[in-house]
């Protein structure tokens, strides 16, 4: 059986790579058109906006494991099925064969707090069933995803990221057309 703590940091650290993803396009667009005699040196920009995004999911997961010092196992997944427990919702469990879709709900971080967490939801053929794992960490979304293989899976509430890269990508654009 192997057991899981909830990853508290997961939600920040997805949204911080998603906004600096969405913004990569247009940055590099920008970089090009307002220095264009040293445009061979956005292949030095590159790896260094790849690594400040390393750098935050490294130090997320510092705050991490910190965090999981005081924290207790939620997830439990044997040979046959998932198990979560906790203080305020009842014992849920699932057997893995019975999974046929799994949805990863990405979160939202709110400016005045609030917000909702990352979550995993794995459902039944029918969808009458359900189990809802919030703030899951990363191995156990790995060990999921192994373990249901036949089911299918599903992300959500990532448009608003393609959405913010194009229009900041049309930003740059017309920003560098504008400026001589």
């Amino acid at each position: 059986m192997k057991k899981y703590k909830p990853n508290y940091m997961f939600t920040i650290m997805f949204q911080l790579c998603n906004l600096f993803l969405s913004f990569f396009p247009g940055f590099v667009i920008m970089w090009i058109c307002l220095n264009p005699e040293e445009a061979a040196s956005a292949l030095y920009v590159i790896p260094l906006y790849i690594v400040l995004i390393l750098c935050f999911v490294v130090l997320g997961n510092v705050f991490h494991f910190i965090i999981c010092l005081f924290t207790k196992h939620r997830v439990y997944i044997d040979e046959t099925s998932v198990t979560v427990k906790g203080k305020r919702i009842m014992e849920q469990t699932m057997k893995l064969e019975d999974v046929s879709l799994v949805t990863f709900d990405q979160g939202m971080i709110t400016r005045y707090g609030g917000g909702t967490p990352c979550s995993l939801n794995l459902f039944n053929a029918d969808r009458s069933e359900s189990i809802r794992i919030s703030n899951p960490s990363f191995f156990m979304i790995l060990n999921v995803q192994k373990r249901c293989k036949r089911a299918g899976f599903k992300f959500e509430n990532y448009k608003w990221y393609i959405f913010s890269s194009i229009v900041f990508t049309a930003f740059a654009v017309a920003l560098c057309i504008l400026l001589p």
